[in-house]
């Protein structure tokens, strides 16, 4: 089988490279010619936009920031889909497709439901599969397959790329058969681990206050009922000090607010999630927006990053 990775940052270089090692042909692009060659190095090949793409692999993984770019890489020139209609025709049948059957597309990216359904009927016009498959498990558990993925498409879909998907993660979670279901899922999922990633930070941060030691306390929280996955993963980074991005302040304050959209549009309230929202929008304004996630202690000692930034979409 071959696949096409659409965004090589953090998670999709993982995947990309975990694939290869599994004996997958791998093909890439990203708008960063440097994450390219990185993974081209290890035998990947590199297309030059993503319509190359589009004419060699069995599916597309995309693992991009958001919804705008999952529409430009698709759909826009020299995206994904443009060899497959007619100029201008976004959406719409036009002319006869190159191959068959269409290539699929999975969506791995952290985007809004609505946005996701709207996705899967675009591609129904070039009858192309879309699967909804948000992964969680941070780039270590990516590169080593043992991530977990939310699944939301088709029985027919799922059994034609089941092996992909277990290749890919340990944990493949069925959602159900209808797109859309697994981003929401997703959103659920990272507002509770952004919750849990301010309430370890603050606790940390606070038994530093009385004197006590934030190292001892995390140990503490990791062998009881304090524990989660996010704190054991973030915590240790926060404690050495080790901000670079492994995932961004930006991208969880984006999820958050999607999950936020989300349940204010299903007529849910969740209070403890808007505060938490909150507290990581101050820390984008802070300065901190660029930096991973685990600074979010340093937000609760109270300390100041570099220059503010805009709180990304």
């Amino acid at each position: 089988m071959h696949v096409g990775v659409i965004g090589v940052g953090n998670m999709g270089s993982a995947i990309a490279l975990n694939l290869l090692d599994r004996g997958y042909r791998v093909s890439v692009r990203d708008i960063r010619p440097e994450a390219e060659q990185a993974v081209a190095a290890h035998g990947a090949q590199v297309a030059p936009h993503p319509q190359a793409l589009a004419e060699a692999v069995d599916i597309v993984v995309l693992a991009v920031v958001n919804a705008a770019q999952v529409e430009s890489v698709l759909f826009e020139a020299n995206g994904f889909f443009s060899g497959f209609v007619s100029p201008g025709n976004h959406g719409a049948a036009g002319s006869a497709t190159k191959r068959s059957p269409t290539p699929a597309v999975m969506i791995c990216s952290t985007i809004a439901p609505t946005d996701t359904e709207r996705f899967a009927r675009m591609l129904e016009n070039f009858g192309a599969a879309l699967i909804d498959a948000p992964i969680s498990g941070g780039p270590a558990r990516a590169r080593a397959g043992t991530m977990s993925l939310m699944l939301a498409t088709a029985d027919r879909v799922r059994f034609r790329f089941d092996a992909l998907l277990h290749d890919m993660a340990a944990k493949v979670l069925l959602i159900s058969d209808r797109p859309g279901d697994g981003a929401r899922m997703k959103l659920l999922n990272n507002l509770v681990a952004g919750i849990n990633l301010i309430a370890g930070s603050a606790a940390l941060a606070a038994a530093e206050r009385m004197g006590l030691s934030a190292e001892t306390l995390f140990k503490v929280i990791s062998a009881s009922s304090g524990q989660s996955w996010v704190t054991d993963d973030r915590l240790p980074r926060a404690l050495a000090g080790d901000f670079e991005p492994l995932a961004h302040v930006h991208i969880l304050t984006k999820d958050m607010r999607l999950a936020l959209e989300m349940l204010n549009n299903a007529g849910e309230s969740f209070p403890l999630g808007e505060t938490a929202f909150e507290t990581f929008k101050a820390a984008c304004a802070a300065g901190w927006s660029d930096k991973d996630d685990c600074v979010m202690l340093e937000v609760a000692r109270g300390k100041t990053g570099d220059a503010p930034h805009a709180i990304f979409s």
